[in-house]
């Protein structure tokens, strides 16, 4: 596995990595480290080696289509991996390593499964540093696109998270259905629920009407619609919001807050997921209020699971992937992305309590049948079973 990433923390390759284990799989995981941590060890039975990175290269995978620097420093750590011989495939995370591992993989005969966890080309298009000096003179979107584009029908398989990115990638970039394999970012609730609540922050919310949103704060996530809504319903003293998270729009969040003087929102920034949990626990919806895009109508967050997992209604915007997931399991209601009136308006329709109770037991029925890691990972375990059988 490639990738261009710390390690730990990654939930998506952390539940890849032990699914194949536990198929009797070994894995060899190339990362990268930018601060000192152990060059080699181990995560469970895997290896884990860990390649140091200066600011500067670091800073240079944004430009490796125009300075092929970060390529060249990959490949030379990619080959070295590989000529400790044995590997039959390279699982490579993310769009930007593609090029390489494909051309290493060639010269050695294996196969490549590109693990695309999100269409970062679409994404790139909301990033802040790509749309300001000198960003958008250096970083070009439509490169990115075209890499995407060609790159993708050269892998051996794609590995993506929804079924609408599997339609998307073969009606747009003509990849063949039966190449493609949806692993989505599911949870696991039996490690949820083993988490310990919080007393204090139990109590501190048990008498209001709390909806939590957790994840990156910035206002492509729909931040900004949260605020919006919440100085629409400020005068209703049982509704209150909790904004958990960081991003580089979050000091733009609390001058918001400060200039409608909202009482009923606070950003308490970044809390680890242990202390995170807590807070959903806490609350009687989970927030999901993506602007539409690309990107968004294609993927959804594992936190919607963890809110459905908790028991907790979802109040998601209509991006089309989690949309189809509230209206297929009845657990939440559904508002038009970027309309905080429309937000206001479903929100208050949760002071039905029967309503309410029933979006909370379908929710956390739908993750204890089917939306949880066992039964996502499935795919996973299928494709490399294949892959084995062509193999021996």
């Amino acid at each position: 596995m490639v990738l261009d990433e710390e390690f730990p923390p990654d939930v998506r390759v952390e539940n890849e990595m032990k699914t194949l284990m536990g198929a009797g799989h070994q894995i060899t995981l190339l990362c990268y480290t930018r601060t000192h941590e152990t060059a080699e060890d181990k995560y469970g039975d895997a290896r884990v080696i860990r390649v140091p990175i200066s600011r500067v290269m670091y800073k240079m995978k944004a430009l490796s289509l125009s300075i092929p620097f970060y390529f060249s420093f990959w490949k030379k750590h990619i080959r070295n991996t590989l000529k400790k011989g044995g590997f039959e495939v390279i699982h490579v995370h993310d769009l930007p390593l593609l090029k390489p591992c494909l051309e290493l993989a060639g010269k050695h005969g294996i196969k490549v499964i590109a693990d695309f966890h999100e269409n970062r080309p679409e994404i790139m298009k909301m990033y802040h540093h790509v749309n300001s000096f000198p960003g958008n003179m250096l970083i070009s979107i439509n490169k990115w696109l075209n890499y995407q584009r060609y790159y993708s029908s050269k892998a051996d398989y794609l590995i993506l998270v929804t079924p609408e990115a599997k339609e998307y990638y073969h009606k747009e970039y003509n990849v063949e259905p039966d190449r493609i394999y949806v692993v989505p970012n599911y949870t696991d609730p039996e490690k949820l629920l083993k988490i310990e609540p919080d007393p204090e922050i139990i109590n501190r919310y048990k008498d209001k009407f709390t909806l939590t949103y957790l994840g990156n704060t910035g206002i492509r996530r729909g931040t900004g619609t949260i605020i919006e809504a919440a100085r629409m319903l400020k005068e209703d003293k049982d509704f209150h919001f909790v904004i958990i998270g960081e991003s580089s729009e979050q000091d733009l969040l609390k001058t918001l807050v400060d200039q409608y003087g909202l009482t009923n929102v606070e950003l308490p920034g970044y809390v680890p997921f242990q202390k995170a949990a807590s807070y959903i626990m806490a609350s009687k919806a989970g927030l999901c209020p993506f602007l539409r895009n690309i990107h968004h109508d294609t993927t959804y967050a594992n936190k919607m699971f963890q809110y459905m997992a908790y028991g907790k209604a979802i109040i998601a915007s209509d991006c089309t992937s989690q949309a189809n997931v509230v209206d297929e399991v009845e657990c939440g209601l559904v508002f038009k992305a970027d309309d905080p009136g429309d937000l206001a308006e479903k929100i208050q329709a949760l002071k039905d309590k029967d309503l309410l109770e029933k979006f909370a037991i379908n929710g956390r029925n739908a993750v204890i049948s089917k939306y949880n890691t066992r039964m996502g990972n499935k795919a996973l375990t299928e494709l490399y079973n294949s892959i084995q059988e062509q193999h021996h």
